[in-house]
């Protein structure tokens, strides 16, 4: 149960957090990818494309660093394409271009955004019906004294008395509560493997790596036993 209970904590915190994140990168985002890709066809343009990239960067290492709870590991950092030693100021800005991972973290900038609203109204929906239901005898006397005042129950046609309101409210949130971490994981991890998608690297290079092995030595090499004892093995 208290794996169960932080496990619904840890994913409840990342689809909240990652609703805000979504809508501040979206809107940093395409306002500065836009200008650039109108102004492309000239060298200011360019300049924001690449501050455009640059900040879809940004906001790729924190969506890697917070995924990591729900992915029990966190997304392999890539190493982005840098600009030559002594490049120029254009070709240092335009670096930025020539990377492919770039372009991927900046579609996940922008496009995670409808996935982020969903994901965060459900949760939100689905806590409040679950705890509004569990508490519903705490002030559900209170509603029911309000003149006028029809509930769910007597607009679904099982009566408008305080014990159906109150049966009723309190079934309909333990069954949420029951679903609640279910809901919560299949949201977190949808929204994490929309994150793996695009933000892995397709070849992650780690530290220190000199590269591919070298192949096999292709010619078989030579005994290193000498011809003398050879003769004696005979």
């Amino acid at each position: 149960m208290s794996n169960i209970i932080r496990r619904a904590g840890a994913d409840t915190r990342y689809l909240i957090t990652g609703f805000p994140l979504a809508v501040v990168s979206f809107c940093l985002l395409v306002p500065v990818f836009a200008a650039g890709l109108g102004t492309a066809v000239i060298v200011g343009g360019l300049f924001a494309l690449g501050l455009a990239l640059i900040i879809a960067r940004g906001f790729a290492a924190v969506e890697r660093q917070a995924s990591a709870e729900v992915l029990a590991r966190p997304i392999d950092a890539p190493r982005y394409r840098r600009p030559p030693e002594g490049a120029g100021w254009f070709r240092a800005g335009i670096t930025p271009l020539t990377c492919g991972q770039s372009w991927m973290d900046l579609g996940h900038g922008i496009l995670r955004l409808p996935l982020a609203v969903a994901s965060f109204a459900i949760t939100v929906s689905w806590w409040a019906v679950a705890i509004g239901g569990l508490l519903y005898p705490a002030y559900g006397w209170a509603l029911h004294r309000i003149p006028g005042n029809q509930g769910l129950p007597e607009l679904l046609g099982h009566g408008g008395d305080l014990r159906t309101g109150i049966a009723f409210h309190l079934v309909l949130g333990a069954l949420f509560a029951l679903l609640l971490p279910v809901v919560l994981r299949f949201l977190a991890q949808l929204n994490a493997g929309f994150a793996k998608a695009f933000l892995s690297p397709v070849a992650p290079v780690r530290p220190g790596s000199a590269g591919p092995p070298h192949p096999p030595y292709p010619y078989p090499q030579a005994p290193s036993a000498d011809p003398a004892s050879a003769y004696a093995m005979r």
